[in-house]
């Protein structure tokens, strides 16, 4: 209590004293200490109340720590006017130093310890939810300890996470701001506190620097990243987009800027069994794909195809040559197919029935599907024919190395020309099959070359599309 409350309470009960000597109206004197007591008991923390019965003055409430209590009893016995006090006042205890703490996560905002009065709980459940109401009311709150208290948590709440620990008139906050912006708002929560009563650590989850940054793939090694990431993208979640089980690389994650878009990685993802290479760079001005495929991959269509779908990024797409050793295996990165190296290309492992109808059904199901072409009246191979060269190499490879089958690479040709001519095309043209499968690493040993000329024709030569048939290749298993 203040040495002014107690003089001004001193005088008041001398004026009552000499107004009780001279009416002797015992209510009228009931009503003066019930006066003067409310006038003592007016500037308790917590709101005391002092009940009047005659002359006899009772105290109930709370008191704000044994001092508060201590010092309503000596003022109110100092009133020559009561005849006696008593009390059952809750004297709270005085918590030295007093302590206060909170906590921000994920799910909200928590706090524990002190409280010095419940008018501040009230004020600050908006903020910390169901966690107030665990505080424990307390004496021994220095003076300015809840704006200290206020500003804390409005400091804590521009966190993403953090800590606050007040004790006394000290206030330490510890945590992770997303961005610039946030690390400002902490600032200014604390700006008008005395500098001396504040200690933060703060640390930035986002530099404010916009996202940047580059993945590489490879067939062989997968994918890897780095730089920093866009808002709300995970490079786990680009992984699945793009088909891949995982991308490696340590990346930083913007918390601030637009949000990224999974869309394009999901464009890539139809396209990636195709891919040997990729890498992608994406700055705030622009984002480039750069693809390489082997070669056979008609690289026109699918370059259109990846245009279309992803309006305003550049995409180059190059045919390149893959590394490795002929019989090397690989899984690939994106399919997970089980790959060998043939001949300076990494093809898939067919997964047929290794007997002698699996083996020619499927190298009779290539070959119609597909033809192998040559430049017209020449042995030399077209462009096109490397894929079913390809899907040829893996095939014989199996069956010749896994079940010990032999093959004979059979040449045809229309009846158009001399027929001696035509065999010696044809010869040719079986000879020039089997050197791309020697190349590719199919043994030789199982493999003859055989022209037949125009000797066994499969069409009628009298037409185009019959004499089209008719130039063709042939694979005849045998044990």
């Amino acid at each position: 209590m203040s040495k002014g409350l107690g003089i001004g309470v001193f005088v008041v009960g001398l004026l009552g004293l000499g107004w009780w000597a001279h009416g002797h109206d015992a209510p009228r004197i009931e009503h003066q200490v019930q006066g003067l007591a409310e006038a003592v008991v007016a500037g308790s923390v917590h709101g005391v109340t002092a009940a009047v019965s005659g002359r006899d003055i009772h105290l109930s409430g709370i008191a704000n720590g044994q001092a508060e209590a201590d010092a309503l009893m000596a003022q109110l016995r100092a009133l020559d006017a009561r005849r006696k006090v008593t009390s059952e006042m809750t004297v709270l205890e005085t918590i030295s130093p007093f302590t206060f703490g909170a906590t921000r996560d994920g799910a909200g905002m928590g706090a524990t310890g002190h409280i010095p009065t419940e008018a501040l709980r009230a004020d600050l459940a908006g903020t910390l939810g169901d966690s107030a109401a665990g505080l424990t009311l307390a004496a021994g709150a220095p003076d300015g300890w809840a704006d200290l208290a206020k500003a804390g948590l409005g400091a804590l709440g521009a966190l993403d996470t953090g800590q606050l620990r007040l004790s006394d008139n000290q206030l330490d906050l510890t945590g992770e701001a997303a961005g610039p912006d946030e690390a400002a708002a902490v600032d200014a929560a604390l700006a008008a506190l005395p500098q001396g009563n504040v200690t933060k650590s703060i640390t930035l989850l986002d530099d404010g620097t916009p996202a940047a940054w580059t993945l590489d793939y490879s067939a062989s090694n997968g994918a890897t990243a780095s730089g920093k990431l866009p808002k709300g993208l995970d490079l786990a979640a680009i992984a699945k987009a793009m088909g891949l089980s995982a991308i490696s690389g340590e990346v930083k994650q913007a918390m601030m800027g637009e949000m990224g878009d999974l869309g394009m990685f999901a464009a890539i993802k139809d396209v990636m069994g195709q891919i040997e290479t990729l890498k992608l760079t994406a700055t705030p001005e622009a984002q480039r794909l750069d693809i390489g495929v082997q070669g056979g991959v008609d690289t026109g269509p699918l370059q259109e195809a990846l245009s279309a779908k992803l309006p305003g990024m550049g995409v180059t797409l190059s045919t390149v040559t893959a590394t490795g050793e002929n019989g090397q295996r690989r899984t690939n990165a994106a399919t997970g197919a089980d790959e060998r190296f043939m001949g300076g290309y990494w093809l898939a492992v067919p997964q047929i029935d290794l007997g002698l109808q699996g083996c020619q059904s499927a190298a009779d199901a290539v070959l119609a599907n597909a033809t192998i072409n040559f430049v017209t009246g020449s042995d030399a191979l077209d462009g096109s024919a490397i894929r079913v060269v390809n899907d040829l190499a893996a095939i014989l490879a199996r069956c010749a190395e896994d079940a010990g089958l032999r093959a004979v690479i059979g040449g045809h040709t229309d009846n158009v020309g001399d027929a001696t001519a035509n065999l010696g095309l044809s010869q040719r043209r079986a000879t020039a099959v089997r050197r791309e499968m020697l190349l590719r690493g199919v043994p030789g040993s199982a493999l003859k070359a055989v022209g037949f000329g125009d000797a066994l024709p499969i069409a009628d030569n009298s037409t185009d599309d019959g004499r089209a048939k008719n130039r063709r290749t042939t694979i005849q298993w045998s044990e």
